[in-house]
């Protein structure tokens, strides 16, 4: 297999605003050597993020005629592989459908921070209806595999900034469900917890464990998904949207804060697509590589690092937090080369549509020209 390099497909803009059908688009990312696509869908829609994915009323009756199932058929016909994108547990309409609120260490509930609100991982009620989503995608669209993203235990981790101090982080979830989940599995009883919150009194004096079985819940959630992917469509891979959190710089947190334990997901993650957005966590270019090799270490399975086309959170409670305005071609071109130089499998651009907007519209090429010379 050589250096493979996706592109993720967040919006509709390449069929909405540019005006392209399925076989243009599709011809257009082979011309830009790309290898695969991760791709939302109207069957796994995504709520609105830093990417906004809403489309306006004026052209609500052009995308009453997407059809997904065109899409994927015209990337099949030219070898461009095709992963079906599902937020897990960042989705406001299923959470309040299920009443889904996470609870942080101090007991307090989670709030809304700029677009974000993380889902707890324990509410069966909730993670049953996004499987039951993404059975409904393989049965239509017959993806090469399901990409899973936001999958992991509560956080915002694009603000841990260098400065930022882990004694600060509000940890998830401590919710009586967990609690109770987290009782049965390990043997602690709330009797422990005296006048204790129960997030205090774990952190002090069962936080292993606690870290432990919060990367279990993750990893079975991630089995529970795969294997009922494969009942549908046998052979169907799974994808995780991976931090980017090395030890080197944010010590044990992937694990410990966010249930990501690379070694437990090693066991039922097909692909490690690591979101090293550099300028968003203000770290240099070479820390890219670092990241990815080491998850590649750890787990010795396929890892993609992801690489931004554009600078992002500059603005609102963003503003002012020291992260650099742009993104240079020759900066995003040597994002790449880092990540193909450090013998990984490959890289994930985000986004198609900044992509587009600067070969359409301001008619610039050099990104795309420097993918192709590394897929050539």
């Amino acid at each position: 297999m050589g250096f493979t390099v996706g592109m993720k497909i967040y919006t509709l803009d390449w069929y909405l605003k540019y005006n392209l059908d399925y076989v243009e688009a599709a011809k257009k990312l082979k011309e830009q050597g790309i290898g695969l696509v991760l791709a939302q869908s109207k069957y796994l829609p995504m709520a609105d993020t830093a990417v906004k994915s809403e489309v306006p009323p004026e052209l609500q009756e052009r995308l009453d005629s997407y059809d997904d199932r065109l899409f994927r058929k015209a990337l099949a016909e030219e070898g461009i592989e095709y992963w079906a994108a599902c937020n897990m547990f960042f989705d406001p309409r299923v959470m309040e459908k299920h009443g889904n609120v996470s609870v942080d260490d101090l007991g307090r509930t989670a709030e809304v921070l700029d677009w974000y609100i993380g889902a707890c991982p324990t509410c069966d009620g909730y993670v049953e209806d996004k499987i039951q989503a993404i059975e409904g995608a393989i049965e239509e669209l017959r993806p090469d595999g399901v990409f899973l993203g936001f999958c992991r235990f509560p956080g915002f981790w694009e603000i841990w900034l260098p400065e930022t101090l882990r004694e600060g982080w509000r940890e998830y979830c401590f919710c009586p469900r967990c609690l109770a989940q987290f009782q049965d599995a390990t043997g602690v009883t709330t009797n422990s917890w005296g006048e204790q919150k129960p997030g205090q009194w774990i952190r002090q004096n069962a936080y292993e464990q606690w870290v432990d079985w919060k990367g279990s819940v993750i990893r079975d959630i991630i089995k529970r998904v795969k294997e009922r992917a494969n009942r549908i469509r046998p052979g169907t891979r799974i994808m995780l949207n991976s931090l980017p959190l090395d030890t080197t710089h944010f010590g044990q947190a992937a694990r410990e804060v966010f249930g990501q334990d690379w070694r437990k997901l090693a066991e039922v993650v097909d692909v490690f697509e690591v979101m090293t957005y550099h300028q968003i966590l203000k770290r240099p270019v070479e820390w890219i590589a670092g990241v990815g090799s080491e998850i590649k270490q750890v787990t010795n399975r396929t890892v993609l690092c992801t690489v931004q086309a554009k600078s992002m959170y500059l603005q609102g409670m963003h503003e002012g937090k020291g992260r650099q305005l742009s993104i240079s071609p020759d900066e995003f071109g040597a994002a790449l080369r880092s990540v193909k130089d450090a013998g990984l499998d490959g890289a994930v651009v985000f986004l198609w549509t900044d992509f587009l907007e600067q070969v359409l519209v301001n008619n610039d090429p050099r990104r795309i020209d420097m993918i192709r010379a590394l897929t050539a």
